[in-house]
């Protein structure tokens, strides 16, 4: 009798968990390999430009300002797929000082004119060996790897300096305090630099909320059209499973008024029983969708993201209290209409 619940509660907080556990690991990823206190953006497709990014550099309290820009490499996989990778253009030592790369093999100082940092997804990923690539303007060029980062949830791109991006504008500048510096202050003076070109002053927080990932209309919608439908179903099962059961126990009821008990003790009886289907029910479903979570999370770790599993619980509670309606509903309506029928036996006290 409790499936339909175990169900319901394990395919909600799984479905929902894991999408949920997803965010948190790439919002994770961002927070980790963020070691500036500041990540100003551009605000339209032409970047910064340089007296921009020297008003930037020229505040009071920065200590490493890293500029880079957003390009692409592609490279050609088994002779016959050009696998675009995005990446990023940024001299090696501001990046060493203002990012923590998740790095397998490798140092991000090592980058230069003549090397790559890739990830664990490129098929060719030895440190020391070399690629063929085509950046982003188009050139042919063989870069050796000077690191390779983890493979992660997918975010982690390429790293080329900025003499292979050439025609890519800086549209992002991370910032980094020294010591002692007063972030109010600082981040006032970064706002004055970048007002004329529109830029937005981000602190490490904003940045990784700005850039956790959300689902689109469309996956939303697509998310509780599938959610909705086995809920429906799932609904409708519970429900016919309650009647169906109470309908059985007519005998077991009509035992009950001869043994004394009054028709409101019996309904009583039926509405508590039902309440406890729903919450067995329940706990398996929430230990079922817990261990479903648990091998996500394993297998996230295997991606070097470490991130604490999310359920769901509002949802999970909301879902819960709907199922004991409905099936305090399904039970006792039987049970109130076979009393009332006749079918039991009338009590003699």
């Amino acid at each position: 009798v409790a499936a339909p619940v175990l169900v319901t509660v394990a395919l909600a907080g799984s479905l929902l968990g894991a999408t949920a556990t997803l965010g948190g690991a790439k919002a994770t990823e961002v927070r980790e390999r963020t070691a500036a206190d500041f990540v100003v953006t551009s605000a339209g497709d032409t970047g910064f430009d340089e007296p921009a990014l020297r008003r930037i550099r020229a505040v009071d309290g920065t200590t490493e300002v890293a500029a880079s820009s957003s390009t692409a490499v592609y490279v050609l996989e088994d002779g016959v797929a050009l696998i675009r990778s995005d990446a990023r253009a940024v001299e090696p030592g501001p990046l060493a000082a203002t990012a923590r790369l998740p790095l397998a093999a490798g140092r991000a100082e090592d980058l230069d004119d003549d090397s790559i940092i890739v990830n664990e997804e490129w098929a060719e990923h030895t440190v020391g060996e070399r690629v063929d690539v085509w950046l982003g303007d188009g050139r042919r060029k063989s870069l050796r790897i000077a690191a390779v980062m983890t493979t992660g949830t997918g975010d982690n791109g390429a790293y080329v300096t900025p003499h292979n991006a050439a025609a890519a504008p800086v549209d992002r500048v991370d910032v980094r305090l020294a010591a002692g510096a007063d972030p109010a202050a600082a981040a006032s003076d970064l706002r004055e630099a970048v007002r004329t070109s529109g830029g937005k002053v981000l602190t490490k927080d904003e940045w990784v909320r700005g850039t956790a990932p959300a689902a689109d209309r469309t996956t939303r919608v697509g998310l509780f059209m599938v959610l909705g439908i086995a809920l429906l179903y799932t609904g409708v099962s519970l429900a016919n499973t309650m009647v169906m059961a109470t309908s059985d126990r007519t005998r077991e009821l009509t035992a009950l008024r001869l043994a004394g008990a009054t028709r409101w003790q019996v309904l009583r009886l039926v509405a508590a029983e039902a309440l406890t289907v729903v919450v067995i029910g329940g706990l398996l479903g929430t230990l079922v969708a817990g261990l479903n979570l648990a091998g996500m999370w394993g297998a996230l770790g295997l991606l070097s993201v470490w991130t604490p599993v999310v359920i769901p619980w509002a949802t999970l509670g909301a879902i819960l209290c709907a199922c004991a309606v409905l099936a305090v509903v399904a039970s006792v309506v039987p049970a109130g209409l076979a009393l009332r029928a006749g079918r039991d036996v009338p009590y003699r006290p």
